[in-house]
């Protein structure tokens, strides 16, 4: 790994100042980010409504469990920019993406609340079994419990946002006045029309959530990095010894190689 080449500044940070630096490593890098995420997981969402004749509650239950997938795209290509690189839609990594711990994901691990601190660990370290196992036990000391917390907060946002977006279009259509809005909204006889919208709005919550949720857990889990491994130091040291002396400084492992 370049370490020079990283376009953060790192240092050691508050878990919430780091996690404020992944939104702004995603807002330069927007365009990147949510062009993928248009192109790959747009058109899976859309595909999820298809089920929607089968079961009304079926389509968001789907989306919302496949979450695990679509982080994993907004990662690969944080991952990159955070090196400087762009990476497009061409560029992503399938089989990667696919083979490094997908399915425990989606399964068992789909009820971690850590998840985005976690995910660069499957995606980006490559470590498997007792290695991986002891690799989270010590990136989790002290730092688990923001990572639950997040999770938490970005919860409730989705849930604040989808009230926000229900109640928006009631009042800019009058004529819902007198239909049953608020017993639909629980799901009573609500008509596929409205379970559609419901839906609709649901895939636009999580578009504008999502890679914020995933960027904010990136940069957390730079920042423990830099605390275990002084990166920062590393960099000092490099920038202001002799050309001969910081070649031979010792480089920390990159970051599909983590040893501690």
């Amino acid at each position: 790994m370049n370490l020079e080449a990283i376009t953060l500044k790192l240092r050691p940070r508050g878990a919430s100042e780091a996690m404020d630096l992944g939104v702004r490593l995603l807002q330069r890098n927007a365009g990147a980010v949510y062009v993928a995420w248009g192109a790959t997981v747009a058109p899976l969402m859309l595909a999820c409504l298809m089920l929607a004749p089968v079961a009304p509650w079926l389509p968001t239950l789907v989306i919302w469990w496949l979450k695990p997938l679509y982080d994993r795209i907004a990662l690969f290509v944080l991952s990159r920019a955070v090196f400087g690189q762009r990476v497009g839609v061409r560029d992503l990594d399938w089989r990667h993406m696919f083979s490094s711990g997908l399915l425990w994901s989606l399964t068992l691990g789909r009820f971690d609340f850590a998840r985005s601190f976690n995910l660069p660990v499957y995606l980006l370290e490559g470590l498997k079994g007792k290695r991986r196992r002891a690799r989270f036990k010590v990136l989790q000391k002290h730092t688990r419990g923001n990572a639950v917390m997040q999770t938490v907060t970005f919860v409730h946002a989705e849930q604040a946002l989808m009230l926000s977006l229900l109640m928006l279009s009631y009042l800019f259509m009058p004529r819902w006045l007198d239909l049953p809005f608020f017993d639909w909204m629980i799901g009573k006889d609500a008509p596929m029309w409205f379970t559609l919208m419901t839906q609709g709005f649901y895939i636009l919550v999580l578009a504008l959530l999502e890679p914020i949720y995933v960027a904010s857990g990136f940069t957390l889990y730079l920042n423990r990095r830099v605390e275990l491994e002084a990166w920062d130091i590393e960099l000092d040291l490099k920038r202001n010894l002799p050309d001969d002396e910081g070649a031979r400084a010792v480089s920390p492992p990159h970051l599909a190689k983590g040893t501690r």
